[in-house]
This record gives structure tokens, C-alpha cells and sequence, in this order.
């Protein structure tokens, strides 16, 4: 039962690190496509 918890709280925190390192992907892509390429992000307007 212990080694069961265990892998669903495995299973949980690997779930997390994958949407946080897809969100940091986003960030950086934005960030390439408005300082590199000059796309300005959508939803801003200046």
C-alpha cells in the first residue's frame, strides 16, 4: 500500500514539473518571437 501512495505521489509530481516546463517553454517562445523575430504577442497592444 505504501509503495502504491508512493507512485501516485510520483506520478502527481511528475504530472506538475511537465506543465511547469511547459509553461517556461511558452514564456521563452514568446520571448524569441518578440525580441528575435519582432512578432509582437498577441493580446498586447501598443
Amino acid at each position: 500500500m505504501n509503495a502504491e501512495n508512493e507512485l501516485i505521489r510520483l506520478t502527481k509530481e511528475n504530472d506538475n514539473f511537465r506543465k511547469i516546463i511547459k509553461t517556461q517553454q511558452n514564456t521563452i517562445d514568446r520571448l524569441v518571437n518578440y525580441f528575435i523575430l519582432g512578432q509582437k504577442p498577441s493580446g498586447l497592444s501598443k
